[in-house]
């Protein structure tokens, strides 16, 4: 049996649309993006080598951030 994952489109959304917990859940996935870009934004710099370059994940926060302020 093979299992069809969802896009992260997909699972954003249905998280946003078929919680049991209603509309209560947006809030929440927005104050949690909220929280994590803020964090993300204001991080010390990153060691080492990573996958994804931090200035360009700093500029991700800094968009989400940007966009929850503007909405």
């Amino acid at each position: 049996m093979q299992i069809k994952h969802k896009t992260n489109t997909q699972f954003i959304h249905d998280l946003m649309t078929k919680s049991g917990q209603g509309a209560l859940i947006q809030a929440f996935v927005i104050e949690a993006i909220r929280d994590y870009a803020e964090r993300a934004r204001d991080a010390e710099p990153w060691k080492g080598q990573t996958f994804i370059s931090q200035d360009v994940w700093k500029n991700c926060a800094r968009e989400c951030l940007e966009a929850i302020d503007n909405r």
